[in-house]
Parts: structure tokens; sequence; C-alpha cells
């Protein structure tokens, strides 16, 4: 990512007026009217989220040595409907995060985007990542709010999905800057007859009452479009069920259904320690393969099914799966065997995307 931001003066956005708010960042923006400009309707859709690389991979970038894939925004496969763009986050420079596109002209990244949201699917950009530094300080809310719009303006981004991990959680003041700034936004675009996007994709140790991420839910009741608990990475944490009397982890592969039913049982109704997300609203986060998480890969998507179809019995169908990441699901093995859209295969037929 560059240090400075360039910004944008090519034939899409030459034209300079304002965009309702005043200035997006040091210049005004000009709002657009291709495909891009459209933002997909949702709210009745179950989803499949995957997202996106905006880097080029390293090679045996993997838990176990494998390779993710490098592939065009536009080729993720289509039974993912909405695919966050990794990651908008601090340049090193300015506070305000950014985000720019690797390899791409702001003219081609767009059209990509047109590209899909043609197809009805909807591109977020990510705020954060493992590694994304983030700090805001009060005041900075609408200076964010207007980096979000310039960003929506300039490649066609259809909401944003808070990712932030680690101490960025809670560094600064984010905790209250970013639900604010987010609050702006989407009040925004709304009042043009859109819905932009609000998600989350928190780790789920954190949905706990008194969690770093509560602030967040709370702060953005009634604007948040979706939560997506990563079920991985977490070792043996997980949940106690005083239905069945046992302690069941996330890394345990025996009780894989059980685990994904209680979990999401245990956010549907804010029980057994942790914090409430409606049925509606909630996405559970899987890793597309071993690869792409230490821990939390389903290696057999019947535990899925079961536990999806479990909830639904129970009148409490999911909005949908995320994945740790489309890039991975087309990546390939430590012996170069393609894991060939194991993720996508599975489970876009499964929830009606593919």
């Amino acid at each position: 990512m560059k240090n400075k931001r360039r910004w944008v003066t090519g034939s899409i956005l030459a034209c300079a007026v304002t965009i309702g708010l005043g200035f997006a960042g040091s210049h005004p923006v000009k709002a657009a009217t291709d495909d891009a400009s459209i933002m997909p309707d949702l709210s009745n859709k179950q989803v499949l989220v995957g997202y996106w690389h905006s880097w080029k991979s390293t090679g045996n970038d993997g838990y176990k040595q494998g390779t993710s894939a490098d592939i065009a925004l536009k080729d993720v496969n289509s039974a993912y409907n909405v695919i966050p763009v990794a990651f908008m986050k601090g340049d090193g420079v300015n506070r305000i995060p950014t985000f720019k596109p690797t390899g791409l002209t702001d003219a081609q990244f767009r059209s990509q985007v047109a590209e899909l949201n043609r197809q009805g699917r909807a591109v977020l950009l990510a705020l954060g990542g493992a590694d994304g530094h983030v700090q805001l300080q009060t005041g900075d809310e609408q200076a964010f709010a207007n980096e979000i719009i310039r960003q929506v303006e300039t490649y066609g981004f259809d909401g944003l999905d808070i990712d932030l991990e680690q101490t960025a959680i809670t560094a600064g003041n984010n905790k209250t800057v970013i639900p604010a700034a987010l609050k702006i936004v989407k009040d925004h675009y709304a009042s043009q007859g859109k819905n932009f996007l609000i998600t989350m994709a928190p780790e789920f140790p954190y949905l706990k009452p008194g969690g770093a991420y509560e602030t967040y839910i709370t702060s953005l009741n009634g604007y948040y479009d979706y939560i997506a608990p990563q079920l991985y990475n977490q070792g043996g944490d997980g949940v106690w069920v005083d239905e069945t009397n046992q302690w069941i982890a996330q890394n345990n592969d025996t009780l894989k259904k059980e685990f994904l039913y209680y979990m999401a049982d245990s956010f549907i109704h804010g029980t057994r320690g942790f914090l409430q997300i409606p049925a509606n609203k909630l996405v559970l986060g899987l890793p597309a393969n071993n690869d792409a998480a230490a821990t939390g890969y389903v290696i057999n998507p019947q535990n899925v099914y079961d536990a999806l179809n479990n909830l639904k019995a129970a009148g409490t169908p999911l909005k949908g799966l995320m994945t740790w990441s489309a890039n991975w699901d087309v990546g390939k093995d430590k012996n170069g065997v393609l894991y060939n859209n194991g993720f996508a295969n599975a489970y876009g037929p499964f929830l009606g995307t593919k």
C-alpha cells in the first residue's frame, strides 16, 4: 500500500461535485452512475461470504504450507454473493485508514466491482485484518465517514466489514468513532434509497458481555446487516452446554456439528455467556480448508448441513456462511493438489447462492 493517497482524476470521476456531506478527503468526488453504483439488496437472501485478497500470494503461505491463489476480483467463484475486499487500514502516514488496489488502475478495479454488481453480488471493503493498524481518535468521525464515501464513489464498494482483530479492536477511540462514522455513511446512502451494508467478522471469544466487540454491536444495533463470528483459529476455546453437560471446543472435530449448532443457538438467544445476534443476521465463519486456518476447518460438510437444518427446524434459520477465503478456496496444498472450490461447491448449492 502506498504511503500517500493518490486522488482520482480519471474519466469516471472527472467532474468534481460535492457528495452531499461535503468533501470526501481533500477533494470533492462525483457520484458515478455505472453498475458499480448499484448496491445489491441482500435483505431477503442467504449469503455465502468469501473474502478476497488484495495482495499477491507469496507462496507456501498456508498453515499447512499450501499456497493461496491469485485471482481477479471479478473471477471469484459465483457462489460467493458477498465479497469483502481485504483490507482497508492505516498507511503509516495518515491516521484515517484507506485502501488502494494493487496492480490495477482505479477505473479497472471499479469495472470489476461493476461486473459483480451486475450479477447481484455485493463487494464490501474489509477494515483491519489480523495485522491491520487502525487507531482513530475522537473527532475523526466525519473524516473517516468521508474517506469511506470516497472509497464507495471511487471503487463502487457496497458496504464496510469491521474485521478488527487483536489490539486494533480497542485501540484509540475505535469503539466509538467507527460506529459513529458508519452511521453517517449508512444514513447518507439511505437518503439516496440505497442500503450501504455494515457487517462484522469478530473472533468469537470477543462476543461476550464486556467483550471487545460489545460496543460495536450495541452501537450499531439497527444499522448492521449481519455478523459473521470467526469460528476458527481459537484452539480449545468453545462453549459449555448444560443440556449435554459438556464443554464443546472449537477444535473438536468429533463434535463439530454440536459445536456449530450450540454456538449459533447461543448467539441467537444471547445465552451460554455470549452476546445476542438475531438469527437472520447471523453468519457462521469457517475456514475454506486446513491451509486457511490453524483450526476450525469442517472436514465433513454434512456437519454444517445438519447444524443449519436443525437451527431451521427450531425456527431460527441463519443468514448464511462466511469463509476465509475465496483465494484459499482455489489454492493448493503443499503437494500441489488443488482445493478446487471445495467450500463454494459444498455450501453454495446448500444455501442457494449457486
